[in-house]
């Protein structure tokens, strides 16, 4: 096969490009681990002001439903954890060493518990709100 000198050009952008993004990795791999840690983060918070502000305005006006505040809280902090998750996922693949790993798999661990408790609870609250719609 015969290379013309076009394709030796092509060839030489592509592994400069490659060799900048290997050089940037780091970089870019904290900058988008750190902006899912503060989305996590600001959905938490989110859903906590909201939260409080629907139970505050409930208990005030003795209009309201505890359990769908706690619905609408719970799917609020269980999204907010799944980014967590995603955050340090991609912080332990840039920096990999046995502690970070080690600590990786308990936060994992960890939060896929709360996240699974608090799914079971929210299908057994949505239940229950069902149930006595009915």
């Amino acid at each position: 096969m015969r290379y013309n000198r076009g394709d030796l050009n092509i060839m030489e952008t592509l592994t400069d490009i490659i060799t900048i993004l290997i050089a940037n990795l780091e970089f870019v791999s904290d900058s988008v681990a750190s902006t899912l840690g503060y989305i996590g983060v600001a959905i938490i918070i989110y859903g906590a002001l909201k939260g409080f502000l629907h139970f505050v305005f409930a208990a005030v006006t003795r209009i309201g439903h505890i359990p769908h505040i706690r619905i609408e809280f719970a799917k609020h902090l269980s999204l907010g954890l799944e980014f967590l998750v995603g955050k340090d996922i991609i912080g332990t693949i840039v920096n990999p060493s046995w502690d970070e790993l080690g600590k990786l798999g308990a936060i994992i661990v960890l939060r896929t518990i709360v996240a699974l408790f608090l799914d079971y609870e929210l299908e057994k609250m949505e239940d229950r709100i069902i149930g006595v719609g009915k």
